[in-house]
């Protein structure tokens, strides 16, 4: 069985596109049972999704973690925001850099689709 790997980037701070980045994911875990491998690379604008305090979403983040997806926060955008790493949901996995995890998912042949409208 072929296992299809899919990187989403999300650099927005728009709640809309947080509400359809996990819609956007459900259906394709829906559509693609056990073939799909799905990351998240937050950078940019985005560390108010990857946040603990005052996030909304933490429930619905937690559930994708639980089925899998892997979500992933850039180091330097929590730096430029001034955002301490206990600051960031436990599940989620800090890298250097948002963009060279990007680099390397498209190289390593990973499905790139950049979320919001």
């Amino acid at each position: 069985m072929q296992t299809y790997k899919v990187v989403f980037q999300l650099t927005s701070n728009e709640v809309d596109v947080y509400k359809s980045l996990i819609s956007q994911i459900n259906n394709l875990l829906n559509a693609m049972p056990n073939d799909v491998a799905v990351e998240v690379v937050c950078h940019g604008r985005s560390s108010s999704f990857c946040v603990q305090e005052n996030n909304s979403f933490v429930p619905q983040i937690l559930a994708l973690i639980q089925k899998g997806v892997q979500i992933k926060v850039c180091q330097n955008m929590l730096h430029a925001n001034g955002i301490n790493p206990q600051q960031i949901i436990p599940q989620i996995n800090i890298v250097p850099a948002g963009i060279a995890e990007l680099v390397k998912r498209q190289h390593e042949g990973w499905a790139y689709i950049k979320a919001g409208f």
